[in-house]
């Protein structure tokens, strides 16, 4: 298992990844990514990912704001789920993030495994967005300070 910054030359491996997430789902609006708006947060938010070998196994976007870094999108292959991956990608990102900074992101509230994840790791609940996605279900925000 490898954890790095993604670079340019990973986002083929990342589209490919959330195809991947598509095709295992369906295109259920817990994890939806029509191409046009994955391909703009691509290009503008920071990367870090998760390798299994040499295949990307999972990877977080976040943007790096003035007092927090914002979770845009987490993403883990089918293949690898329930091996610790993400738990170590997140483990990672919150020691790189430093104590100046939280971490926010939201979460489909179907999505119950993202939402034991994020609270095992100390994230908490600070806010809930009802019809906030396409199938009118709520988005509950996460802070990690």
């Amino acid at each position: 298992m490898e954890i790095r910054v993604l670079q340019g030359l990973d986002k083929p491996a990342m589209r490919a990844l959330v195809e991947a997430v598509h095709a295992d789902q369906g295109l259920l609006p817990q994890f939806y990514w029509p191409a046009d708006l994955l391909g703009a947060e691509l290009a503008t938010a920071e990367a870090v990912g998760v390798f299994k070998g040499e295949e990307l196994a999972g990877f977080v976007l976040y943007r790096d704001l003035p007092d927090a870094w914002e979770i845009s999108l987490v993403a883990s292959h089918p293949r690898f789920r329930r091996q610790g991956l993400m738990e170590r990608l997140f483990a990672h990102l919150i020691a790189a993030k430093g104590q100046d900074k939280q971490l926010w992101l939201e979460v489909h509230e179907e999505n119950v495994s993202a939402q034991k994840l994020y609270e095992k790791l100390g994230f908490k609940e600070v806010r809930r967005r009802p019809r906030y996605y396409g199938d009118g279900a709520t988005a509950i925000l996460y802070s990690l300070a």
